[in-house]
């Protein structure tokens, strides 16, 4: 066989110039098109309901249940002493389902010498940092102050993280999803110690040697909620 031979066209011009053929194709292509067409709409409305559909469950609210566990100590503290407060906080305190989201500690004290023209002392404070679990570089945290004028010291240590008490929002397909982050265990469980120092001031000629002081402390504890919107 010649390499110059030409294809025979002849079978495809037959179907091609049938009349029968034609009407057959053309109702087959219409018919696949169509097909075509309408499942490529059916997927897009479908994609649309679903994205539209997990947008709306993804979305939810959530909010906090808040409670205190408290501790006090008042103390007579003499001049240049250093002493430290310690808390244990245990699971055993801390109500079902509940976290300790953060914990603020309160020095206070007056001058109470009696001495006249008598200044206000000198109080310092610091949480120590311990092995509690806890944001300890966290960038709200104020764990030292000092005070010589007999105003409050106040403190604070953020153990859970990311926790302020503010209603939020968060997405997951449901609540148990959503609310994952907001409820690691073990955060703010632990031995809190607060150092206190003391430096009284005095007169002339006069001796102040002691002061009261009393440490607050109030560790705020967190039950999250979540609700769809």
């Amino acid at each position: 066989m010649s390499d110059d031979a030409e294809f025979d066209f002849t079978g495809l011009k037959s179907l091609v110039d049938d009349p029968t053929s034609n009407k057959t194709m053309i109702t087959v292509l219409a018919i696949s098109a169509i097909i075509l067409v309408y499942t490529s709409v059916d997927l897009s409305n479908l994609n649309k309901e679903v994205r539209e559909l997990k947008d709306s469950e993804n979305q939810w609210q959530i909010s906090f249940d808040l409670d205190t566990i408290s501790f006090q100590d008042t103390v007579i503290l003499s001049d240049g002493e250093q002493r430290q407060f310690d808390y244990e906080i245990t699971e055993t305190q801390i109500p079902d389902d509940y976290r300790v989201g953060n914990i603020a500690v309160i020095i206070s004290y007056s001058e109470t010498s009696g001495l006249p023209a008598d200044p206000a002392d000198s109080v310092s404070s610091t949480i120590r940092q311990t092995s509690m679990e806890a944001q300890w570089n966290d960038e709200g945290n104020t764990l030292s102050g000092s005070s010589n004028d007999a105003s409050d010291i106040e403190l604070m240590l953020q153990t859970y993280p990311d926790f302020d008490g503010l209603t939020t929002n968060g997405t997951g397909l449901n609540s148990y999803q959503v609310l994952q982050p907001w409820t690691q265990s073990g955060f703010g469980v632990g031995t809190l110690s607060v150092v206190v120092e003391l430096n009284t001031q005095s007169p002339p000629f006069l001796t102040d040697s002691d002061e009261e002081v009393t440490v607050a402390v109030q560790v705020t504890i967190f039950k999250a909620n979540a609700t769809s919107p």
